[in-house]
């Protein structure tokens, strides 16, 4: 199930021209001495969650700086939650106490070293106080350690450790089957930590068994479908790699891995979902509407990826799982397999995580049983994607991990989108042309890679601040497949395709810092450099007819974006007041710097445009951005909250610097457009979380002086800025019924306008606000684990666009069923599912827009799968 809930983010800005490794050095070098002279304080009572930077999400440890003296314990209290009990261990003037936990049996054990216990009897026990917990019992098992020991019915609890303004809290959650179906209502929602009853912002939670579940019905594993079924304000997948239309209430957002910016300036061909296998993702967490909370992107909200981890118990675990994919329309073409196996152990303060899968999939089949082409295609692909972690614990509160992800998706571009559609009457389905064993010469194989090198290191307790670093490398190369645009009257490039490079490093140094028991800090810098160019590389057109379309022969390579580098510096502080036990309030502030490096170079015409000598140059701007929320709990399950908070993006600068307007001469003389897309963005809403019963209701409201749209032109997409305004309603419920059963969904309403020269405001297009979306699901788990689960997702008609001429068409609606379905079986688990069950023809909302241009844009009117029947084992061990 989904979890709503809100987070306010950290505001936002901008950087320049000094040298990139100086400013970075002295940034940190800056923000580590501020660090030494912070002063210790104890932090208010709130669950404790890790913060993206480092993904470890419920193990922190409580800050102590009283290792030496002995603390009294002069009160136990007990109180039941929705997860299962807390334990209060009270001590005078709330004394941080340290705790170590491990499990023997069905006992949850904790010790807390230099304690004594000073209650009116000797020791403390409780008989079956909550369902799950048959006994909870606190002694003194010497003279200076406390023991809590907490005895579940069928197996060891679980616990978080909680630092409390009147002590330590330990936050206990049986393991019962019960149990397992709640839904953990604590998140990370940025990159503070902080309680759920402390976030105003709208933020979805979706954890490892629904990426798995929902896995399994994807036959290309894209985590393009995936969230399409379970985030709110998420427009509906195109089932292709490209997410550059898949919007976040009707903008774009920032996609991380582990906080690692995979969002480019550069937008071309962006795959940024499609740049990690699930089977190496442990959650993903999604701040919906605008974010400046990781700096440059977040115009649409933060889509973090937060990998695996390793096991938190001494010891080696292992896990495989296979599987195999067809299409019920045409299996003979559409088999597809997968294969993973992942390896993670610990050993005394070194852990480590190694996941390797690989996806072979098959053609694509609509519902009529024709052929899908696509232009950048998950079918006919083969995936390898491969995780690597190794952790260290230097000491208690200290711990430095490296972290390598690599994904590689090469393509079979055996099958192109046939041409003639375009001169069918009326608006045809695109139309899949085969390739009789193509063959590249002197090129490279479509497809796009993303590697990721990742460097953390966090310390507890450096001098009262919880202080974490991160240095990264990312290499995220895309080739398009080969295309043929003579039919379409460009002789020159004619046969081609496109190289995208785009190398990326940069740095995060963060502090929290207590100030005192009721406001806490967040503050620090981050660095971003980025180095960008696009290639054409064009085949011979003779060679490639004469082979009858099957020889590719590169003849020449052509700059078509110019080598660039973007780079950014922020600076942020950010302050989270606990105004009462059932009222907070935060807020903060960035700047941000940013900077665009470029050489003299020739913009490149074809046809009947001329090249262009253009002068390079060096470019900054800067900009600070806000943001304020606050959140009242009216009682212990309904909260309310409100938000203003702003986001930014910095321009796209390869398109501008690809097809430069014509009075564009000098880049440092001429370029205008270097404002970044500022939001101003408003929020209202409230949370329920019952026992049994999760939801959640939000209006917002956006707007931006600057909005970023791009418009079909004769050179491609040109960039155009205009006032923008996105609005509308987003609602939540998940509904655990009893028995095993349980029922919920999402809803989205959207609203986009865009401010025309007349001054009025005209609906904008279904590319960025989409359709209303519904999603719901209904499933049943026996108590022997057997589940079986129905999910409906429907995209409505929207017709606002095409009458006020944004929308080439009307956008028909859809509505598609899948089924999943798993059973233990021999220690492992067997899973059935099927994709559009009652296989459902239809096309996306986005190729319905493309193709409803007509003409060459036909080839984009591309309809989606019919019925896909998935069959997968997997086992643990």
């Amino acid at each position: 199930m989904t979890v709503s809930v809100v987070r306010q983010a950290g505001a936002v800005g901008t950087w320049g021209d000094m040298r990139k490794q100086e400013q970075l050095l002295s940034s940190l070098c800056l923000a580590a001495i501020a660090i030494v002279v912070a002063q210790p304080v104890r932090a208010e009572e709130k669950t404790l969650l890790q913060s993206p930077i480092s993904t470890d999400l419920l193990t922190q440890q409580p800050l102590t700086t009283e290792a030496a003296e002995i603390i009294k314990v002069t009160g136990v209290r007990l109180k039941p939650t929705a997860q299962g009990l807390s334990i209060i261990l009270e001590t005078p003037t709330g004394r941080s106490l340290p705790a170590q936990t491990f499990s023997k049996g069905n006992a949850l054990i904790a010790d807390i070293p230099n304690t004594q216990l000073a209650l009116p009897e000797e020791s403390f026990r409780a008989e079956n106080p909550t369902e799950g917990i048959t006994s909870v019992t606190v002694t003194q098992v010497n003279a200076n350690n406390i023991r809590v020991t907490v005895t579940g019915e069928t197996a060891a609890p679980t616990a978080q450790i909680v630092q409390s303004a009147s002590g330590l809290v330990l936050s206990v959650t049986p393991e019962t089957p019960e149990a397992a179906e709640e839904v953990d209502i604590v998140v990370t929602a940025s990159r503070v930590a902080q309680a759920l009853e402390d976030v105003p912002r709208s933020v979805t939670v979706i954890e490892r068994e629904q990426i798995q579940q929902q896995a399994n019905v994807s036959p290309s594993r894209n985590l393009q479908d995936i969230l399409t079924n379970l985030v709110p304000g998420l427009a509906p997948s195109t089932q292709s790699s490209i997410n550059s239309n898949q919007t976040l209430r009707g903008r774009t957002p920032q996609v991380l891995i582990d906080g690692v910016p995979v969002r480019s300036n550069f937008i071309a061909q962006p795959r940024d979902l499609r740049s990690i296998d699930p089977a190496s993702v442990d959650r993903v967490e999604v701040v919906r509407g605008p974010s400046a909370i990781y700096g440059d992107g977040g115009t649409g909200g933060v889509i973090n990826i937060i990998t695996r981890r390793p096991p938190d118990e001494e010891g080696i675990v292992s896990r495989a799982e296979v599987g195999v994919d067809f299409s019920t329309t045409n299996s003979a073409d559409s088999f597809g397999n997968y294969l993973e196996y992942s390896l993670s152990g610990r050993q005394g303060n070194t852990d480590f995580l190694a996941v390797l899968s690989r996806k072979q999939t098959g053609g694509f089949f609509d519902a009529q049983g024709d052929r899908i082409p696509q232009f950048a295609p998950t079918a006919d692909t083969e995936t390898l994607n491969l995780l690597a972690k190794v952790g260290v614990d230097l000491t208690d509160e200290q711990r430095l991990q490296l972290t390598f992800e690599h994904f590689d998706a090469n393509e079979d571009f055996g099958f192109i989108s046939d041409p003639i559609v375009a001169d069918l009457p009326g608006i045809q389905k695109a139309r899949a042309l085969q390739l009789d064993n193509p063959e590249l010469i002197g090129s490279k194989r479509p497809g796009n890679r993303n590697t990721i090198v990742n460097l953390n290191y966090s310390h507890e307790n450096l001098f009262g601040s919880r202080v974490q670093a991160q240095a990264y490398f990312r290499n995220s190369p895309i080739v398009t497949t080969p295309d043929d645009l003579r039919p379409f009257g460009f002789v020159d490039p004619g046969v081609y395709q496109t190289n995208v490079d785009k190398e990326a490093f940069g740095g995060r140094l963060q502090a929290e810092t207590p100030l005192s028991p009721a406001l806490s800090l967040l503050w620090g810098a981050d660095y971003f450099d980025e180095d960008i160019s696009q290639t054409i590389e064009v085949f011979d057109p003779e060679v490639f007819d004469a082979s009858g379309r099957r020889i590719f022969q590169k003849t020449r390579d052509v700059t078509y974006t110019p080598p660039y580098n973007f780079n950014s510096l922020g600076l942020f502080a950010q302050l989270q007041w606990e105004v009462s036990d059932r009222t907070s309030v935060n807020g903060g502030a960035r700047y941000e710097r940013f900077g665009l490096d470029i050489d003299d170079y020739t913009a490149i015409g074809f046809g009947q445009i001329p090249d262009r000598a253009i002068e390079g140059g060096n470019i900054n701007f800067d900009d600070v951005l806000f943001n304020l929320g606050a959140i009242h709990n009216i009682t212990d399950e309904i909260s309310l909250f409100a938000s203003f908070a702003q986001g930014f993006s910095a321009p796209d600068f390869g398109n501008i610097l690809r097809t430069p307007p014509d009075a564009l001469t000098s880049v440092e003389n001429d370029l205008e457009v270097t404002s970044p897309q500022k939001v101003d963005s408003f929020e209202l809403g409230v949370r329920g979380n019952w026992s049994n019963i999760q939801a959640s209701l939000a209006g917002f409201y956006s707007t931006s002086e600057l909005g970023i749209d791009f418009v079909d032109s004769p050179v491609g997409f040109e960039i155009v800025r205009q006032p923008q305004r996105f609005y509308g309603l987003e609602a939540t419920l998940d509904w655990q019924v009893g028995g095993g059963w349980g029922l919920g969904g999402t809803a989205s309403l959207i609203k986009g306008e865009f401010e025309d020269e007349d001054g009025e405001y005209l609906n904008a297009s279904s590319n960025v606000a989409f359709p209303p979306k519904l999603t719901a699901y209904v499933q049943y788990k026996t108590d022997g684990g057997w589940l079986n689960r129905l999910q409906l997702l429907f995209v409505g008609d929207r017709d606002a666009g095409f009458e006020d001429g944004s929308d080439p068409v009307p956008i028909e609606s859809y509505t598609t069923l899948d089924y999943i379905s798993s059973i233990p079986l021999l220690g492992g688990r067997l899973a059935l599912s099927v994709e559009n069950l009652l296989n459902e023809q239809y096309i996306p909302v986005v190729n319905q827009y493309f193709g409803g241009f007509g003409g060459i844009d036909e080839i984009s009117n591309i309809a989606a799968r019919g019925r896909t029947v998935r069959l997968g084992y997997s086992i643990e061990w």
